[in-house]
């Protein structure tokens, strides 16, 4: 994951552990994306241009002028200590989804990488539905006792398991891939995520309900005579 993408030229002439780090498709991705971080996201200037790295770098601008140009030596420690300090603090990918096959040649291909995919799976199963509905009152089950029972759906009985599970996944990010070579992050909807609408924790809205939305609202106009 670190080691796709071209070579970068060197910073210093005859310095051949002066290239920059590689920024692969994936590391970019998870360098972006606040779904594999444990702090704020880069953007995609920052993994060109690092955020600490001063204007002096660039030989035309007016600081390089004045002061002079930045030292090369400077400008390699400079993107090295963020590629160091940036790549820790992600979390690793765990799998990869393709979500549409290359047609080459006539042929399929797919890029996939080798991941543990049926451990999080596994994993959503104990977890379960994040919404089971509201309880219903007796009354309303006692109208309901002719209705065919709902699907018992598996998830660990214990609340704390529950929780420590979807932490787990909360820290396990999906990498995507797409036809056009498009590499995106996700994350599984039963993790916790500050980021996840809270549209994933309501019911289902049935068909009663549903037709109540969908009534036209009569308002009364008073005349103030």
């Amino acid at each position: 994951m670190y080691s796709k993408g071209p070579s970068p030229d060197k910073i210093i002439p005859g310095k051949e552990s002066s290239r920059p780090p590689i920024f692969s498709p994936e590391l970019s991705a998870l360098l972006t994306s606040p779904h594999s971080r444990t702090t704020k996201p880069l953007n995609k200037s920052e993994i060109i241009t690092p955020r600490n790295l001063p204007t002096r770098a660039n030989p035309l601008s007016d600081d390089a002028r004045l002061y002079g140009p930045l030292s090369k030596r400077r400008q390699v420690n400079i993107r090295w200590r963020q590629f160091k300090a940036e790549t820790k603090k992600l979390f690793p990918p765990l799998g990869a989804h393709v979500t549409d096959a290359v047609i080459k040649d006539g042929k399929s291909q797919s890029r996939v990488l080798h991941g543990k995919l049926e451990h999080l799976e596994n994993v959503e199963g104990a977890v379960g539905e994040l919404c089971r509905g509201p309880t219903k009152t007796r009354r309303e089950r006692n109208d309901n006792i002719n209705e065919s029972p709902a699907p018992l759906i598996y998830r660990h009985p214990s609340r704390w398991v529950r929780r420590r599970y979807r932490w787990l996944l909360s820290r396990s990010p999906r990498l995507v891939y797409r036809s056009d070579n498009f590499v995106s992050v996700q994350m599984s909807p039963r993790s916790f995520s500050p980021y996840q609408k809270s549209a994933v924790y309501l019911p289902e809205v049935d068909r009663t309900t549903e037709t109540w939305f969908r009534k036209p609202i009569v308002t009364k106009c008073h005349n103030s005579d």
